[in-house]
Order: structure tokens, then C-alpha cells, then sequence
């Protein structure tokens, strides 16, 4: 503690004594008790304690910024020795430059005897310190001048708190107005707009001079306006809300779906809520349409392992049917039942052949064409079928590329979308069918799952009818589900589109609104090719019989007994099988030549492909014909099925399985001459 300061009081002068007349009179009273006297090195002490307790320098200055007093508990604040600033001016300490706004601030302390203060900052041996100085001026002791009183307080710690705060304001208004999600913040009392980042102006479509000062209400912007009510409890409630899914009208009248997570803070004193918002629509259609793929996947999976096995009875439905009709002909009553057999079975074919496109499962046969020349080859098919009332516009483009697809099937997605755009417009209106090369960049393909960036010709077949109403869209693929009377409609159009186009590598998309009709859009993946040119093929050979012989494997009875009878009424003798093992002790009984094997490719215990492989070793002469249900292709490869082989797919009528016999074996005998 410093010592043997001066203090202004020890300079301030006694009064002069009264005259003998008041003596007397005070001599006539009873003595005063002398007042508490403080003597200044008292004075001195509590005055050091005081300013010690405020941790605060205190500077007597002369009108010229001398320095008379310096008052602190510890010399160390000063940073310098103490008997260096006595008897100084403060330039002389800090320099005339760095003086002069203190200088400034004097003067005017000295004339309006109103305080001030200034902040400043000074290169001590410790760093760079902080101070703030106030200024007040106090009676001279010694005069009716004035002097300076000078506190100053360190506030180093204090200005890196401001500067550390200043830093996360700087953060929180970049994190505000440069995230990538819209903020908001909002009375929580009536929701009332006090400021939102870019993103959210871009999302609504609003300017900030329509949002701010008015409320989420007003603006209509909630869907449903329980949403916030919701949202305000649970802020009440925990002080957060978060991953909400909401909807929002936005200016444009588009609703669109949104993710909210809001926080409790206050703002001069009123409770508001900080929301950090999210545009999940395009997110939740793309989730949609995986799920749709995903069930339409699952369905396919189940058509596919059906149809083997309904493949198999099949062949023994229109087998035996096309038998009987031959044996029936002359008896009309009994021919009429068994064509109703086989018409039946045919039916059961299509709709397996249907429930294969929309697994993706179908066989195709793919070929290079000109999809322009198809959509003609259509548009003349649909005249009788569409009927006079529908108007049918053709925009194909000349330039249009080639694609690689099965024609039929081809044919038949274009047939389809076009009958359901007649019945949308319940026979009355405008089919517009429209051609074009289409780049698919990688925000498009993000758009639709399945389709990936690349070249494509696009196929759009418009309608004027009464549109797809937002409930009915997830579905419209769905197989079975159709919007018609029960009895008018199978369900499976719209099905089959997608299953193909998938099959085909290509995508479909839809738009439609209510009332505007509805736009299919079906992408093909572009053809490097040229066109194939097409061979003309006859239905049959000169002749489905021969004498040869064959060895028959097959381990679904029906069908062995069936191909069985079908091959003996041909003329082939016949060696059956029920496994590769009976076949196998069959060849080794049987001595005489076997000219053609033909083998189911899916067997318990060995395959088809593995038991010609093991025949052909003995009997090298052997040509073999395989078939099979499975629609496949992975499941025959993987069962080691040749490329190029023979092979025929089930169901099949008798004729076709003869007319293929005959093939396998007349092209065996070509090459051999």
C-alpha cells in the first residue's frame, strides 16, 4: 500500500472564530462536544481502501493535465513507477498525439462540468490492455479553479468477452442468411414475422417487405393452421420441436410438404421462436416413387416364381385341349367344349404373360426400329378401336433416334396408354402422341429413380381428359387397381406399360392435374444401331413329323406325359425320363442311336445342361433341344443353360413344340452336311 499521500482535504481552510459578543454567548450554554475529528493520514487510508475496493486508478489532474494525486491500492495497475508520473503532464507520459482526445474531453469537462468518458487501449509489458477512463472535473483545494479527477479501470477482460460475442453474432448471421435451410424467427404470441434468411423468401416466393411485421396467418401460409398450434405447445412445453413434417402454402398457392425444427429464445424480453426449415417435397415424391418401385419389384418376384409352375400346367391345359380338338372334330357338341378349354387356357396365358411384363420377367425379343414408323403402324391400328369422337395427333420428329426394343411389346405399351387416355376421355376428345430426342441430365434423373443420365428418345402420349386426382396417382402403376366399373377393367394396362419400359431399360413418368388430362412420358434409351432388316419367317416347316428317335426328360409328370403324347402322335419314338438319373440308365440299356435329347433345364439333383454335357460324352451325335417355365433369363444361366442352344420356353402348343423339334433336328443334320 502506498503511503504519505496528500489528500485534497488536508488543505482546505478553517473558518475564522466568532466575535467576543458570540463567545459570550456560547460561554452562557453548555459546552458542545467537539465534533469527530479525522486526521489525513486516516483520511488518506480509507480513501486507498475505497478505491482498492473498485480496483480502479484515480488521477488528480491539473487543468494542464498535470499530475497532482495518483490513488490505487496497486502500483502494479500503473505499469510504471509511481514517481515518473508525479509532477508530469499526461502527454509527457503517453504521448502528445495519443493525449489529444484527452485533451479535447478536458476542456469540455472543465467548462460543463458534465462527466465523460473514452475507452482506449494501451501496449503494456503484459499485451495489449483495455482501459476505461472517466472523466469529472472537483473543486481545487487550494482555489475556486478546478481540477481533473481521472478513473481509470482496466476492462481487458470485459472487451474480449464483447469481441468473443461480436464473433458469434458474426457466426450466427452467417450460419442465419448462408445455411441451406430457411430460418425464421417469429413471435411465439401471434407468430408475427421478425426476420427470415434468403432461403425462406426463395421457398415461399414472398419479399422480405411481405413477410416481416406480419404474421404466419395473415400470410396464410400454414395448410393446416393446427400445425403451429402444435408447434407452440411443445415449444411451451420442452422449449424445442423437432424433425416436424408440415405443409405450407407458399405465395404461388403450391403446397409444399416441409420439415421444421424450432427453438425457444427471447428478444428484448419477448419469447420468440427460431425455426430452421427444410423443403422436403421433391424428397418425399422420390421416397414415393421408390416405395412403388419397390412394390411393383416385390409383385414381380411373386409373378415370376408363380409362373413357372402355372407355365407347367398350362402346357398341360392347351396340350391336351388342342388333342381333344383333333380327336373331336367330328363330334361338334364335345369339339365346341374343348375349344372353350383352350380358349381359356390361352386367356391364362396372356394374363401370365401380362403379369411377367410387369416383373420385368417377360421374354422379349429386342430389335433395332424406328419408333416413328411404330407409332404410325399404331395410330392406324387405333382408328376402329378408339373411335370417331377421338381426335388423334401425331408430332414426330424426323430426327428422332432409333431404340432398341421388342416391337410387340412396344406396340402394346402405346396400345394401352392410348385406350386409357380414350376411356379418360370417355370417348370424346384428343390423343396426342409426340416424338423427340431427349438428354437426361442428372436433375432430371433424380427425379424419376430407375432412370439414369444419358441420351433417350421420349414418347409422350397426351390425353384431354378428366386427369389423375392426387389420391389415385400413387397407384396408377399398381397392378389389379383400376378406377373403372368391376368387370371393366382388368388392372393391368398401365401395369404392363411400366413392366416393359422398365424391361426395355427405359423409364415412364406421368403428369396430370384434376380436369386438364393427363401426360405419359415414356423414355427409351437411344439405339447406336441401325435398324435390323427384318427377315421374313414362315410359321412352319414343310413338315413337323419325322421317325427319329428321343430321349425326353421331365420331372412334372403332365408335362412328360403330355410331350410324350404329343411326340408319338408326330411319329418319334420315344424314351422317357423323370429325372437326370433314369435318364441316364436309360442311354446305358438303350443301344440303338438317340438323335435328340430334349431336357426340362430346372431338375432336382441335376440340371438339364449338366446332364447333356454328361450324355454327350458317350453319345457325341446327340443334338439336344432344352425348355423350361421360368421366365428368368439369370435363373437358366446360372443353371448353366448354353448360349445359342436350342430351346424352347413353356407354355407352347403342340404344334409349336413339333415344328421346334423338327428345327433342332434338321439344322443339326445342315451342319453335319
Amino acid at each position: 500500500m502506498v503511503r504519505n499521500l496528500r489528500s485534497p482535504v488536508e488543505s482546505v481552510p478553517r473558518p475564522p472564530d466568532a466575535g467576543a459578543a458570540k463567545k459570550d454567548l456560547n460561554a452562557a450554554r453548555p459546552p458542545a462536544q467537539p465534533p469527530e475529528q479525522t486526521s489525513p493520514s486516516e483520511s488518506e487510508s480509507r480513501l486507498e481502501a475505497l478505491i482498492g475496493s473498485i480496483d480502479e486508478i484515480v488521477f488528480e489532474l491539473a487543468r494542464d493535465g498535470t499530475f497532482i494525486n495518483i490513488w490505487t491500492t496497486n502500483d502494479e495497475l500503473l505499469y510504471r513507477p509511481r514517481h515518473e508520473l508525479k509532477g508530469k503532464r499526461v502527454s509527457d507520459v503517453i504521448g502528445e498525439d495519443f493525449f489529444r482526445p484527452f485533451s479535447l474531453i478536458f476542456d469540455r469537462v472543465l467548462v460543463t462540468g458534465r462527466g465523460e468518458e473514452l475507452e482506449y487501449s494501451l501496449d503494456v509489458p503484459a499485451g495489449k490492455r483495455w482501459f476505461l477512463a472517466r472523466m469529472n472535473r472537483v473543486p481545487s483545494a487550494n482555489s475556486e479553479q478546478y481540477t481533473l479527477c481521472l478513473a481509470v479501470r482496466d476492462v481487458t477482460d470485459r472487451k474480449h468477452a464483447e469481441e468473443k460475442l461480436l464473433v458469434s453474432e458474426e457466426k450466427f448471421s452467417k450460419a442465419f442468411h448462408l445455411g441451406p435451410d430457411a430460418v425464421t424467427i417469429t413471435s411465439i404470441a401471434d407468430g408475427r414475422f421478425l426476420e427470415v434468411n434468403d432461403n425462406f423468401l426463395r421457398m415461399t416466393g414472398y419479399s422480405r417487405d411481405e413477410i416481416l411485421g406480419r404474421t404466419s396467418v395473415e400470410l396464410r401460409l400454414w395448410a393446416n393452421p393446427k400445425d403451429r398450434h402444435h408447434i407452440v405447445a411443445l415449444l411451451k412445453r420442452s422449449g424445442e420441436a423437432r424433425d416436424l413434417e408440415t405443409r405450407m402454402s407458399i405465395k404461388s398457392g403450391e403446397v409444399r410438404t416441409l420439415q421444421l425444427s424450432a427453438h425457444t429464445i427471447e428478444l428484448s424480453g419477448q419469447p420468440c421462436m427460431i425455426a430452421i426449415i427444410r423443403d422436403v417435397t421433391d424428397r418425399r415424391a422420390l421416397e414415393a416413387q421408390l416405395r412403388q418401385a419397390q412394390k411393383m419389384e416385390a409383385v414381380g418376384r411373386l409373378a415370376g416364381g408363380v409362373a413357372h409352375d402355372f407355365n407347367n400346367l398350362l402346357v398341360g391345359i392347351l396340350g391336351y385341349s388342342e388333342l381333344l380338338k383333333k380327336k373331336l372334330a367330328a363330334q361338334p357338341p364335345l369339339l365346341r367344349m374343348a375349344n372353350e378349354i383352350n380358349f381359356a387356357a390361352m386367356r391364362a396365358r396372356d394374363l401370365t404373360s401380362r403379369l411377367l411384363a410387369l416383373s420385368h420377367r417377360q421374354v422379349l425379343r429386342p430389335a433395332v426400329l424406328d419408333l416413328n414408323v411404330l407409332v404410325r403402324q399404331c395410330e392406324r391400328l387405333l382408328r376402329p378401336i378408339i373411335g370417331e369422337d377421338v381426335h388423334v395427333i401425331l408430332r414426330l420428329d424426323p430426327k428422332t433416334a432409333h431404340v432398341k426394343a421388342d416391337p410387340a411389346q412396344l406396340e402394346q405399351v402405346i396400345l394401352n396408354l392410348a385406350l386409357n387416355a380414350r376411356d379418360a376421355m370417355l370417348g370424346s376428345g384428343t390423343l396426342s402422341m409426340e416424338t423427340c430426342n431427349i438428354q437426361v441430365d442428372a436433375a432430371l434423373a433424380r427425379q424419376h429413380p430407375g432412370l439414369i443420365p444419358g441420351y433417350y428418345v421420349r414418347l409422350s402420349v397426351s390425353d384431354t381428359g378428366h386427369g389423375i386426382t392426387p389420391d389415385v396417382m400413387p397407384r396408377i402403376f399398381e397392378p389389379f387397381f383400376t378406377t373403372k366399373d368391376v368387370g371393366k377393367g382388368s388392372g393391368l394396362g398401365l401395369s404392363t406399360v411400366y413392366g416393359v419400359v422398365k424391361q426395355t431399360g427405359g423409364c415412364v413418368t406421368v403428369s396430370s392435374q384434376p380436369g386438364l388430362g393427363a401426360t405419359f412420358g415414356i423414355y427409351l434409351p437411344r439405339a447406336s444401331e441401325l435398324p435390323e432388316r427384318r427377315i421374313p419367317t414362315h410359321a412352319a416347316t414343310a413338315s413337323s413329323t419325322g421317325t427319329e428317335t428321343i430321349l425326353l426328360v421331365e420331372d412334372e409328370a403332365v408335362v412328360r406325359d403330355l410331350v410324350c403324347e404329343i411326340l408319338r402322335e408326330g411319329g418319334y419314338v420315344v424314351l422317357s425320363a423323370n429325372s437326370g438319373a433314369d435318364a441316364m440308365e436309360i442311354t446305358a440299356e438303350h443301344i440303338k442311336p438317340i438323335d435328340l435329347l430334349i431336357t426340362d433345364v430346372v431338375m432336382p439333383e441335376m440340371s438339364g445342361p449338366e446332364l447333356a454335357n454328361t450324355l454327350r460324352r458317350a453319345r457325341g451325335e446327340m443334338r439336344v433341344l432344352y425348355m423350361s417355365g421360368y421366365t428368368d433369363d439369370a435363373v437358366l444361366v446360372r443353371q448353366g443353360l448354353p448360349e445359342n442352344s436350342a430351346f424352347i420356353r413353356k407354355p407352347y402348343t403342340p404344334q409349336q413344340f413339333l415344328q421346334k423339334v423338327r428345327e433342332s433336328l434338321d439344322a443339326t443334320v445342315r451342319r453335319a452336311l
